[in-house]
């Protein structure tokens, strides 16, 4: 028996928005200010997490001799800056949308491990929220990802059932969830 799609649930960094990198670029200037040279690849161990882990495994990772609140709050800092000239969709995330979501009555929902701070901050920077019908940050689920709560919350909050809803993901924390 085939199951009618009644809803499609995204992640958002790297699954729609193309953030990764320059969340990437704040630490690289972070660590930069505090002489610890450091590329890309050696993020790749904190991609897809929410910022309780995330914090502790950086700070432990480059040895940065800072609280979690200023290390989370300068980069915070150098994200938003970036975020207001680089930030964008991923390639064909708006044409796909436009091609093959609007003009249905699927129920479209955001998913995302980044706090509701930095969602704010995304919804002044792009129109983000012309395209779900409904958003769950770290700071509204029971539980982060790798936690299969947040879909389950959205589910329940959307009234869609788990065989009726296509969960479009990138991250191995998020995979997991």
């Amino acid at each position: 028996m085939k199951n009618k799609v009644s809803g499609i649930l995204f992640d958002m960094d790297g699954t729609i928005l193309d953030s990764e990198g320059l969340w990437d670029k704040a630490q690289i200037q972070f660590l930069k200010e505090n002489n610890i040279i450091a590329t890309p690849n050696d993020f790749n161990d904190f991609k897809g997490l929410s910022y309780k882990h995330f914090y502790p495994l950086f700070i432990k990772k480059f040895n940065i001799q800072e609280s979690i609140e200023n290390v989370r709050r300068k980069l915070r800092t150098y994200l938003y800056k970036i975020m207001e000239t680089d930030l964008k969709y991923i390639k064909g995330f708006e044409n796909f949308y436009k091609s093959y979501i609007s003009n249905t009555q699927l129920k479209v929902g955001l998913i995302t491990n980044t706090t509701r701070l930095s969602y704010q901050k995304i919804q002044t920077c792009i129109n983000i929220d012309d395209y779900f019908n409904f958003v769950i940050t770290v700071n509204e689920a029971k539980k982060p990802k790798p936690s299969p709560i947040p879909y389950i919350q959205a589910m329940e909050e959307l009234m869609l059932k788990p065989n009726e809803t296509i969960i479009i993901e990138d991250s191995k924390t998020g995979l997991l969830s």
